[in-house]
């Protein structure tokens, strides 16, 4: 199989951060959005910086419906080199962001929208179910039917959406994503990622 490149978001303690570094996770996500039960505190954020601060190029920070000065506030703490937008941005939003940071945008978008989306100034799509109503904007366990997959357009995509370690094989088959987005797939609690199961995902695309 190719060689996928793994993210793993909602990142919370800095152990298993350190371990994912170790292994070769390629980037991994920290949540600011205070109703996620894996919102970083700017406590853990400093800890980051303080343990972590060379390797900035390799976190991103996630955002839903943002201000500027919040995203600001955070790259104060530490100068993540990814902002990944969870909510409902529009290009307005978007372009002014790429202006003022000039950092790499990552934009979830349901596989519906991807089709036919003309939204610019975005470096990946992160392809996820759309939430329902009363779910949060992302991090649901929630899959979506990969053999339904259209890339009609050519965007740059990572694949997300309820993946794990029994079905991540075929996700990636039906896809033909080289990038996917690991969240809740390696949690046996809901906001704490555990090692075990970050470990078995890794090894199962090792093999």
């Amino acid at each position: 199989m190719k060689r996928i490149k793994i993210k793993i978001c909602g990142q919370t303690n800095p152990a298993i951060i350190e371990h994912c570094l170790n292994i070769g996770v390629n980037q991994q996500g920290l949540i600011f959005y205070d109703r996620s039960p894996r919102n970083l505190d700017d406590g853990t954020l400093k800890i980051i910086h303080q343990y972590f601060q060379q390797f900035h190029d390799i976190f991103v920070g996630v955002f839903v419906n943002p201000t500027l000065e919040q995203i600001e506030e955070k790259l104060n703490i530490y100068n993540f080199q990814t902002i990944q937008l969870h909510g409902n941005e529009n290009q307005e939003l978007i372009d002014k962001i790429k202006s003022k940071f000039q950092k790499k945008i990552y934009k979830s978008i349901s596989p519906e929208e991807f089709k036919v989306t003309n939204l610019k100034n975005i470096d990946q799509f992160l392809i996820e179910a759309k939430p329902d109503l009363k779910e949060q904007p992302g991090g649901n366990n929630k899959t979506w039917n990969w053999s339904d997959f259209e890339n009609p357009l050519g965007h740059p995509f990572i694949l997300s959406g309820g993946l794990n370690q029994n079905n991540i094989i075929e996700a990636i088959n039906l896809t033909g994503t080289e990038f996917i987005d690991i969240n809740s797939g390696v949690e046996e609690i809901k906001g704490e990622k555990n090692l075990s199961l970050i470990d078995s995902l890794i090894t199962s695309l090792k093999n």
